[in-house]
């Protein structure tokens, strides 16, 4: 038992992140301790009830990749107590093993019975889970990815689409990491939806691409054929053929512009084609494009604005070397690593 109120404050506070999947090292380490101390396991029990019952009131159910992530946390808890303990393992493992086991247990439990219960009250007995299906492309790859409902998904160089085996319900909604162009087959009764970490975009049936890389500062949709509702920083834009929306992700202000789609499309044909494109962001798409590059920005602040275009048949260093013509920046080579410097 944790006799001390503030120790036991943090403890319950630690518990909470770790199953939020905001924990820190510290709290790892508060964790572990506790369980290799205490006898039992109330702080966990009291994070773990306080939340059992918000979910159950909300009933939300968990989307399909927090289900992976408990797995892979409840694992990675496992491990690290294993590491510790190695030396101990056969005089006093055993019942501190057991201890972390039920809470690493109950975390990933919590993650699955959540939405199990949902989809029981709702669609019946009988109803099974949704089964996801995630496709991605590695540094330099290109692929085209054909849905349950014959939307044809064209993802960009690491990137990652997450969509359910079988649309079945109102809308056909998929989840979107990095670029990918849609090209949505038509059906007004059941809207098709993109899911990124700072958009949602919702359609019938059109052609448009979606970038939101995790490491880009700007996001954008640009639309080829037909319309598309963007929802983002709180406000909803409607685009048609050859518009664009541009978000800044650090203020959250965005631009909605003209432009000539095709252009912006063609990394599907293996060309990089920049528009008043941020230098870090070029040095991103590089990076993603050609698979032994290795390019790196010095530290410093960088207000260069690139715009070019660069087919296949363009080297790393003839682009690096384009780009150090138009912005006067300085480049050295490390082995295999470039790096660009004011």
């Amino acid at each position: 038992m944790c006799k001390n109120p503030t120790l036991k404050k943090d403890l319950i506070e630690a518990w909470g992140r770790y199953m939020d999947d905001a924990h820190t090292c510290d709290d790892a380490a508060l964790i572990l301790d506790s369980i290799r101390v205490n006898d039992d396991l109330r702080e966990f029990d009291e994070v773990f009830d306080r939340k059992w019952d918000k979910a159950v009131n909300d009933m939300l159910p968990a989307p399909e990749v927090r289900k992976v992530i408990y797995r892979k946390e409840a694992a990675q808890l496992l491990a690290e107590y294993q590491n510790k303990q190695k030396k101990q393992i056969i005089r006093s493992s055993s019942r501190n093993f057991r201890k972390i086991w039920y809470a690493a247990a109950a975390v990933l439990l919590f993650g699955l019975l959540i939405p199990a219960i949902y989809l029981y009250m709702h669609s019946g007995a009988e109803q099974t889970a949704v089964q996801y299906v995630e496709k991605f492309t590695q540094r330099g790859e290109t692929k085209t990815v054909v849905l349950p409902d014959q939307t044809e998904v064209t993802l960009n160089a690491g990137s990652r689409i997450i969509y359910p085996a079988n649309f079945t319900g109102k809308e056909r909604s998929v989840e979107l990491y990095g670029e990918a162009l849609f090209d949505v087959t038509s059906n007004p009764k059941r809207p098709f939806t993109v899911k990124t970490e700072n958009m949602n975009i919702r359609v019938m049936g059109t052609v448009f691409d979606v970038k939101d890389y995790d490491d880009d500062g700007l996001s954008s949709v640009s639309v080829v054929s037909g319309k598309v509702e963007v929802s983002l920083s709180g406000e909803k834009i409607i685009l048609v053929q050859n518009q664009q929306v541009k978000m800044d992700k650090t203020t959250g202000n965005f631009e909605e512009m003209t432009i000539d789609a095709g252009k912006y499309l063609s990394w599907t044909d293996g060309t990089l084609y920049f528009y008043r494109t941020p230098i870090r962001e070029v040095v991103n798409i590089l990076n993603r494009h050609y698979p032994q590059a290795d390019i790196e920005l010095a530290e410093g602040e960088y207000s260069d604005l690139i715009s070019g275009r660069y087919t296949n048949v363009y080297t790393t260093e003839e682009i690096l070397k384009s780009i150090i013509y138009i912005t006067g920046l300085k480049c050295r080579r490390t082995e295999n690593k470039y790096i660009l410097s004011n």
